[in-house]
């Protein structure tokens, strides 16, 4: 898969996936698959075309998204995705909606015979274009375009919906709404929380900017070197050692207390146990993640 950032042209003829995609949840699977399925089908190059707002972030996109960018972009390759065009928002931000369709979909840049949205789908400046347009407008060039219907779980899916459910702890329910496990990545750090405390197999420094779950001890599987093995996690603050940051520390059963500081490590989190909290003394943290780790095992 390749990933261009900037708005160059594309040789082969295109079926284009529009949109942000920030929870790559089934509503927005729906759309990459179609796009997808379009290009195997006429034989088309299948692409995404998205947005970097680490410059400016619209207001409606909330203050962080659920997942890196890293893990986004992986999980569109597992989709079928041949080419991801991401550029910066600012790029694009004052284009009209006929600008957009000429300077972006056209032979310029992505070159679209196809072109799959969502039906919330906004472009053009001030967001003034949605769906019917796009349909009037790309139409009139020939490009064919398929505006996928929201999917509806007890109301539509959306991003918005999910990080409520994560801040809320309700990992399951998140997962069956993104339609894949909810798993969080991060490197490996060392742990650094105090003589005595010898449980963590790996530790990971949350990405802050990024709608974490909420603090707390989880049930969890980690993915150690292609490896999936059983765990407990807790993600918060620490703090009961006057922690620096957010952290992700998970006990991985079949490593009996080793500790794995190298490279990018997985976490599937899958239901909450307890909710963070404070403990007054050493003694009282280690009987608590004693009695962690055990309800972990005991809910397998």
């Amino acid at each position: 898969m390749e990933i261009h950032n900037s708005l160059t042209p594309v040789r082969t003829k295109t079926s284009v996936a529009l949109g942000y995609f920030d929870g790559m949840h089934l509503g927005h699977r729906e759309i990459i698959i179609q796009a997808v399925t379009h290009a195997k089908r006429l034989r088309l190059r299948s692409t995404v075309f998205t947005f970097d707002f680490s410059k400016t972030r619209p207001g409606d996109k909330g203050p962080g998204d659920l997942f890196p960018k890293k893990e986004k972009f992986a999980e569109m390759e597992r989709l079928g995705v041949d080419l991801i065009v991401e550029v910066p928002f600012t790029d694009i931000r004052n284009l009209s909606g006929r600008e957009f369709i000429s300077k972006v979909l056209g032979h310029g840049c992505l070159n679209a015979a196809v072109v799959c949205c969502g039906e919330d789908f906004r472009f053009g400046k001030g967001r003034g274009s949605g769906a019917d347009t796009m349909e009037r407008l790309a139409g009139s060039r020939g490009i064919k375009v398929n505006v996928v219907p929201y999917v509806m779980d007890d109301g539509i899916i959306s991003t918005t919906r999910i990080k409520r459910l994560v801040a809320e702890g309700n990992i399951q329910r998140a997962a069956v709404l993104l339609g894949r496990p909810y798993i969080i990545g991060a490197y490996a750090v060392k742990k650094a929380i105090g003589v005595g405390i010898n449980f963590s197999s790996v530790s990971q420094k949350m990405d802050e900017s990024l709608q974490l779950p909420k603090y707390g001890v989880y049930t969890s599987r980690a993915n150690v070197n292609g490896k999936w093995m059983d765990s407990v996690t807790y993600i918060g603050t620490r703090p009961s050692r006057n922690g620096d940051g957010i952290f992700a520390d998970t006990n991985i059963f079949a490593l009996n207390g080793k500790t794995y500081t190298d490279g990018w490590v997985e976490v599937e989190l899958l239901r909450m146990i307890r909710q963070e909290e404070k403990f007054e003394s050493l003694s009282a943290l280690k009987d608590a993640i004693t009695a962690d780790i055990q309800k972990a095992k005991l809910r397998r």
